[in-house]
């Protein structure tokens, strides 16, 4: 019988670990193989969808709506319900002021109680009437979005601008006019109002 060689006996024990390294990655694969299989025999076969016929009464199941019913929406409807969930997922998220004092300030372009005459609100943008108002920024964040509800309707502002005699639960609201600013003077309501 003849002697392996060292250079012999190196190639076998790597053919060897060779061999010994592909079993064990076809266990591996097969495992893993047999795992995905059993998984999907186990999951959960989707329903059939079933036709289903009319009620007597003309309702489809699962429709409270008889079928009679007009199931179209004009289109000032269809903004009118948007509008109202737009509302609804604004107040949904919103901090509720009560009782807050409410007056008003002009937006004329010359030096008087009114500001500086500027145009420009503290938070850089330009003052718009019946759009911006100002704020105490400790109670509500410059930008914030305002919703009052006046005279039944929602009106929706943005808080631009702070003041000097606004402190507090107070908000002043930009209109044209100095006149129209005296005119509308003082009053109380609840205020809604969500951050940016």
């Amino acid at each position: 019988m003849k002697r392996e060689t060292r250079e012999e006996r190196k190639r076998r024990s790597q053919r060897r670990l060779m061999y010994i390294t592909y079993l064990l990655f076809l266990l591996l694969l097969l495992a893993w193989l047999g795992s995905y299989l059993v998984m999907t025999a186990e999951a959960e076969q989707p329903a059939i969808y079933k036709a289903t016929l009319a009620r007597d009464d003309g309702r489809l199941p699962g429709d409270d709506t008889p079928a009679t019913t007009r199931c179209y929406m004009t289109e000032d409807e269809i903004k009118a319900t948007e509008n109202e969930l737009i509302e609804a997922a604004l107040l949904a998220r919103s901090h509720k002021l009560e009782d807050v004092t409410i007056t008003f300030y002009c937006c004329e372009e010359y030096p008087h109680i009114c500001g500086t005459g500027t145009g420009i609100t503290a938070s850089g943008r330009r003052v718009t009437p019946y759009v911006s108002c100002a704020v105490d920024p400790d109670f509500i964040p410059l930008g914030s979005t305002i919703m009052i509800e006046y005279n039944g309707e929602m009106v929706y502002l943005r808080a631009d601008d702070t003041g000097p005699a606004v402190k507090g639960n107070h908000i002043d609201i930009a209109v044209s006019g100095h006149q129209e600013a005296l005119s509308l003077g003082v009053k109380t309501a609840d205020v809604w109002w969500c951050e940016e």
